[in-house]
């Protein structure tokens, strides 16, 4: 019994170390609008957009000409 505590201890641990080292960026688009992604941003030549997956998980694809700016958010 103890050992299955420390096991599920453990694990929310390591769910918890993992969130706060991931690195956020704030994409301020062209009508001022701003979303958080969390990770980098990936940009894709071939449909010119980037996508990135924001602070509730969903997948979020941009134009590049509706991105402003995208800076990294010290933590």
């Amino acid at each position: 019994m103890k050992r299955l505590f420390f096991v599920a201890v453990l694990c929310c641990l390591l769910f918890v170390f993992a969130g706060c080292g991931s690195k956020h960026y704030t994409v301020t688009k062209a009508d001022g609008s701003t979303v958080v992604s969390v990770g980098e941003p990936e940009f894709s030549k071939d449909s010119n957009t980037y996508k990135l997956e924001n602070l509730d998980g969903q997948e979020v694809v941009i134009k590049r000409e509706d991105v402003k700016e995208i800076v990294r958010n010290n933590e």
